[in-house]
């Protein structure tokens, strides 16, 4: 089958060529330079530029001679596809210019036009800017016209527009990433910052617009806020299929209140916008070269950028680490001077950008490295790490407090709106933390419906609703209830559009999102809906939590043993708890408890004092694991377990001999653990209703439980299914 994509991309690419070289030459203009016999040249050949000589003309075609794939190629193209050296980072060809009072003339292409001022690239590629008002009549006339076009040519798409030119990349330091670690030290716990007023002013809203290219990608979806309920979407072009020619990222400026976009920015090729503080007026983009393809250095710029302003100032460069397999694109404005980067898996650089140096350096002890959350106020790092919740100063990068919880992971961890609760979602509870008590002991919740190892994000809707996040949708978790209430997943594609933090997002309450009308005419468009949305509390404030469980009393269970270092001990541990339950102990039972303990790997961890020298230690560890989990069948219906590993917090001077003496089998787990005696049907797992977010915003397309295992493509084809059922029986 034909790649139909690449062709489109080929075939506006060669409009643009032509449209450079000739519709924007006016007649009456001086013509293009023309091509020496032996002139060095870039030359478009099989989409890519070739270094060449010229060999000489035949009408309007030229012989070039160049290399390829080691071989010595003769061949004739069109001036179109030829590239004189000072033509290559140009927007016209080379042409004559000459100065007003006729005393001065130059042979050079023009590279961009900024208000009153030209800049040129001579034939030796030297720079020169001049004033417009410095030129004679028909350049100024050639410019004036060239100008009109060239605007139009790129509201089109059909050329890059002119970008600003960039810093040179400076070296800030490479950061010593062995040596970041666990702090040593506490902290006392406080209230953490409330969201920004001017972030308060949105209401439920969409748009939709049409991007400058129908082939640019949005990157990201930053809520900035004020009067106008300003959302700016970030977009990029992959340029590979390009041949040669690289069109801008851009930014839009939307506004949810004239539900319109209002203004864009040009910026460089090939940087990811990925941040913007209006309180800094400072935007963030990273270059990230994944692949290794092309000989450039992975990089940070700081841009100047008022909010609305269609023009941004380059500030800052700086070379950075990117995982070569992490496609995060994680980049956040802490303050007017400071920058956090993630370097690599579980490891965080934070840049001081007026002292250009490495601020500091963080990696969080999480196993399958959680994603971290910088609160709305920009002054603190929430990490969710293995056994604790760290809170770090995010411009000094000192650790401000630490809340240990019993599970063995923390998925995720975020605060409310006002900055007065933290919670963090682990395998099998909900751990909400009230900071204006300064207490470190928790409210614990029962959520093993949405406990999960692995990171996880999690978001306030309210006081009592949180948001989790599952693989195919986000899940709606009610506190009071102990309870999934609602799922909620994006409507066809878009989901995919949506799996990136940085293009989705909850704030007040407001769920924000991306969706793409027509991805053939790149429309994109941007939502933000109120939480938690059409009849879910009316379906949900009166359930039976009692009338949910699938295991209470008179239930049967079975006991089946592992590998664990006493099993006789462990076989009565168990069976006491069943009986202590209510639960019916049966061999031959379909519900089964299983029980297992064992030695994970040997893990290193390195300690930071906390103030003063900043003195670094790293410790080894072996940690030695016990499990419980309820299975029905293959499918889990309760699990728990426990760790150990290196303490969140250690005192003394022999840091690895207070490490050692948590490394002990976990036998006794089994005497001590705590299971329920009741436990919620896994059914249950993901509420007891779906609603859809699309282009319409958002809808309910089901008031039944979809379940742990539920296809959510197939639960859609039956919900629509029966809402045209339902629509056949209405009068």
């Amino acid at each position: 089958m034909l790649n139909l994509a690449r062709i489109l991309s080929f075939r506006w690419l060669l409009v643009a060529i032509l449209f450079l070289c000739f519709s924007l030459v006016p007649s009456d203009a001086f013509a293009q330079s023309k091509l020496e016999e032996g002139e060095s040249v870039k030359v478009m050949f099989l989409n890519s530029w070739f270094d060449g000589v010229v060999l000489g003309r035949e009408k309007n075609r030229y012989g070039v001679e160049f290399e390829f794939a080691n071989t010595t190629k003769r061949e004739m193209f069109d001036r179109s596809m030829i590239r004189k050296k000072c033509e290559i980072d140009a927007i016209d060809l080379a042409r004559t210019w000459e100065s007003s009072n006729g005393k001065f003339k130059i042979e050079a292409a023009l590279k961009s036009i900024s208000g009153e001022k030209a800049l040129l690239v001579k034939t030796d590629s030297s720079e020169i800017e001049v004033p417009i008002t410095g030129l004679s009549d028909k350049d100024q006339a050639y410019l004036k016209k060239f100008k009109k076009q060239f605007d139009e040519a790129t509201q089109k798409g059909v050329v890059p527009a002119t970008v600003p030119k960039l810093p040179p990349i400076q070296d800030f330091g490479t950061p010593e990433l062995e040596n970041v670690g666990s702090m040593i030290g506490g902290g006392s716990i406080s209230v953490l910052g409330s969201t920004p007023s001017f972030l308060t002013a949105f209401e439920q809203s969409g748009t939709g617009f049409y991007f400058a290219r129908t082939s640019q990608k949005a990157v990201a979806a930053i809520p900035v806020g004020g009067p106008e309920q300003l959302v700016l979407l970030t977009a990029r072009e992959d340029n590979f299929h390009n041949r040669g020619v690289q069109f801008q990222s851009q930014a839009y400026w939307v506004s949810l209140k004239q539900k319109k976009m209002v203004g864009s920015v040009a910026l460089t090729p090939e940087d990811y916008v990925v941040d913007y503080d209006p309180r800094t007026k400072r935007l963030l983009s990273i270059h990230s070269n994944p692949m290794r393809l092309k000989d450039v250095e992975d990089c940070v710029t700081l841009w100047s950028l008022k909010p609305g302003d269609t023009q941004a100032e380059p500030l800052q460069r700086w070379a950075a680490s990117f995982d070569l397999y992490d496609r995060s694109r994680f980049g956040k404005l802490i303050s007017e001077d400071i920058v956090l980067t993630k370097a690599g898996r579980q490891t965080y650089v934070a840049w001081n950008t007026t002292s250009k140096s490495i601020a500091y350096t963080f990696k969080s002890a999480s196993f399958f490295d959680a994603p971290i959350v910088l609160t709305s106020d920009r002054k603190s790092i929430i990490v969710p790490e293995d056994g604790k919740v760290s809170v770090i100063d995010a411009v000094s990068g000192e650790l401000r407090f630490v809340l240990p919880v019993q599970d063995r992971h923390v998925a995720g961890a975020n605060t409310n709106a006002a900055g007065t609760k933290l919670a963090a979602l682990t395998e099998r509870n909900v751990y909400v933390w009230d900071l204006q008590s300064g207490s470190s002991e928790p409210q614990t919740y029962e959520a093993p419906l949405i406990g999960s190892p692995f990171g996880s994000r999690i978001e306030w809707v309210s006081d009592d609703l949180l948001l989790a996040e599952s693989p195919t949708e986000r899940v709606l978790y009610r506190m009071s209830l102990q309870l999934p209430v609602w799922s909620y997943r994006m409507e066809g594609t878009q989901s995919w559009l949506n799996k990136d933090p940085l293009t989705n997002q909850v704030l007040n309450g407001l769920f924000f999102y991306i969706a793409e009308p027509d991805t053939s005419r790149g429309s994109i468009a941007v939502g933000a809906v109120k939480l938690p949305g059409p009849q879910v509390d009316e379906i949900t404030s009166q359930l039976d939590r009692q009338g949910l469980m699938l295991l209470k009393p008179g239930v049967r269970v079975g006991i089946k043993l592992g590998k664990v270092s006493d099993p006789s001990n462990v076989q009565k541990w168990l069976a006491d708890k069943i009986q202590a339950n209510g639960w019916i102990l049966d061999p031959g039972a379909t519900l089964q408890m299983h029980a297992e303990m064992g030695i994970g790997q040997t893990q290193t961890e390195t300690y930071r004092e906390m103030g003063g020298s900043g003195k670094t230690t790293s410790v080894t560890f072996t940690p030695h694991f016990a499990n419980v989990v309820i299975k029905q069948g293959e499918s889990i219906v309760w699990q728990t377990g426990t760790s150990t590993g290196a303490p969140p917090i250690v005192s003394g001077q022999n840091v690895q001999s207070e490490v050692a003496k948590s490394e002990v089998p976990q036998l006794d787990f089994f005497r001590t653990v705590k299971i329920p005696g009741e436990i919620i049907d896994p059914k249950y797992s993901r509420g007891f209703g779906v609603s859809k977010l699309g282009l319409k915003g958002i809808e309910v397309v089901s008031t039944t439980p979809p379940g742990r295992a539920g296809n959510p493509e197939e639960e859609d084809r039956k919900s629509d299914q029966e809402r045209q059922e339902s629509n056949k029986r209405s009068p």
